[in-house]
C-alpha cells in the first residue's frame, strides 16, 4: 500500500519517517496488530493514537493512563470449565499509577448458576471466599424439594451443567455479568479473544466452539445491559498473542517457544509481580496470593489447583495498562517514547 497524498497530510510528522521494524515495534508496544504495509501500519497507528493526541480530561474511558480518575478494570480470562477475572483498581494520573488487585477468582461455568445476584439498587461486597476456589460471594440455595438429591438426579444435574445448551449459557451469562457490573462497576472490561483452532490445527474442537459460543454471549449481555443503564464501559477484546510477545518475545530475543513454556513463563511473570509489589494486592485477596505464590515456589501444601488461568486474567489486566500508558507517551513524545520505556 503506498501512501496516498490524503494520508500523508494526516499522518503525525514523527511516523512519515520510520522504517518497517520500527512501525512494528510501535504496534506491539500497543498492542495493535502489527502486520501489513507502511502505509496500513501508520494508519493504524494514527487512529490508535488520535484520542491521547487531545489534553487530559477527568473522563476515565478515553485517554486511558491520562485519566485524572480512577480506573475500575475488569479482565476476564474466558473459559468454561475455568473461566478467571480479575479486578484492578488504578489511581488517578497525578499518582503513582500502581495498580491494586481487589478480586481475583477462578470458576466453572457449573459454579456461575449459583452466584449471589442482588437487586438492581446494587451489591453488596464480595465476601473473602474461605478457600481461594469459592465463588464470587456465598450462594444462597433456594430449595425446591425437601427430598435429598439421589446419584442418579445429581448425575442428571451434573450432566445438564456440562452439557452444550445455549439456554444454560445464557442464563449464566447474564448472572454472571450482572454480578460483575454491579460488584465492581468498572470502568473498562476486557474480554480473552478466542480463537477457532489450537497450535496451528485444522481442526475446530469441540471446545473452541464452546467458549466462542459463550464469549459472544458475554459481549451480548454487555452491550444490552449498558444500553438499557445508559451506562459508558470501555469493552476490550483482547489477543492473548500480543500479550504473550509483548512480555515473552522481548525475554528470549524472539526465541520460539512451545506452549507449555510459555504457559510457564506468564506464571511466573504474574508471581514476580507479586512478590515485587508491581501489583498491589488487597486484603481479600492476600490469602489467595500466598497460595498462588506458595504453588509457584513449591513452598508447602497449597490447594489453589491451577494457577495458569488467574495468571492469564491478571497478565491481560496489566499488560492492556501497559499498552494505554505507552500509546499516552507516544501521543505526547512520538517514537522517543520507546526508548524511555521501562
Amino acid at each position: 500500500m503506498r501512501l496516498t497524498p490524503a494520508l500523508r497530510r494526516h499522518t503525525l510528522p514523527w511516523l512519515m519517517g520510520l522504517k518497517s521494524v520500527q512501525l512494528q515495534r510501535v504496534a506491539r508496544a500497543t498492542g495493535i496488530q502489527s502486520s501489513g504495509t507502511n502505509g496500513m501500519l501508520m494508519e493504524r497507528i494514527q487512529d490508535m493514537l488520535a484520542p491521547y493526541l487531545l489534553p487530559p480530561t477527568g473522563d476515565t474511558r478515553k485517554g486511558g493512563m491520562h485519566s485524572e480518575k480512577p480506573m475500575s478494570i475488569l479482565s476476564i480470562d474466558m473459559g468454561i470449565q475455568n473461566l478467571a477475572f480479575a479486578h484492578l483498581k488504578v489511581p488517578p494520573s497525578d499518582q503513582e499509577r500502581v495498580p491494586e488487585l481487589t478480586a481475583w477468582r477462578r470458576l466453572a461455568m457449573s459454579e456461575i448458576s449459583r452466584l449471589d445476584l442482588k437487586s438492581t439498587s446494587g451489591v453488596q461486597a464480595v465476601t473473602v471466599p474461605q478457600s481461594p476456589e469459592a465463588s464470587l460471594s456465598q450462594p444462597k440455595a433456594r430449595a425446591r424439594t425437601t427430598e435429598d438429591p439421589t446419584p442418579e438426579k445429581m448425575g442428571k444435574k451434573n450432566k445438564e451443567k456440562e452439557s452444550f445448551c445455549p439456554a444454560i449459557y445464557a442464563k449464566n451469562a447474564y448472572i454472571l455479568i450482572n454480578t460483575l457490573l454491579h460488584t465492581y462497576n468498572p470502568t473498562h472490561v476486557l474480554i480473552e479473544r478466542q480463537r477457532f483452532r489450537s497450535a496451528g490445527g485444522s481442526a475446530v474442537q469441540e471446545w473452541t466452539i464452546r467458549v466462542g459460543v459463550f464469549e459472544g454471549m458475554l459481549y451480548a449481555v454487555l452491550h444490552t445491559l449498558l444500553q438499557e443503564r445508559s451506562s459508558e464501559v470501555e469493552i476490550h477484546g483482547i489477543e492473548p498473542k500480543r500479550v504473550v510477545k509483548y512480555w515473552i518475545d522481548k525475554e528470549r530475543g524472539g526465541e520460539k517457544m512451545s506452549a507449555r513454556e510459555v504457559k510457564k513463563a506468564k506464571i511466573e511473570i504474574v508471581g514476580g509481580w507479586l512478590e515485587q509489589g508491581r501489583v498491589g494486592i488487597e486484603k481479600d485477596v492476600e490469602d489467595l496470593v500466598g497460595a498462588y505464590l506458595g504453588k509457584l515456589r513449591k513452598d508447602g501444601k497449597s490447594e489453589v489447583g491451577k494457577l495458569d488461568d488467574l495468571a492469564d486474567c491478571l497478565l491481560q489486566g496489566v499488560t492492556w495498562l501497559e499498552w494505554e500508558g505507552m500509546r499516552g507517551r507516544l501521543g505526547q513524545d512520538g517514537f522517543g517514547a520507546l526508548d524511555g520505556k521501562k
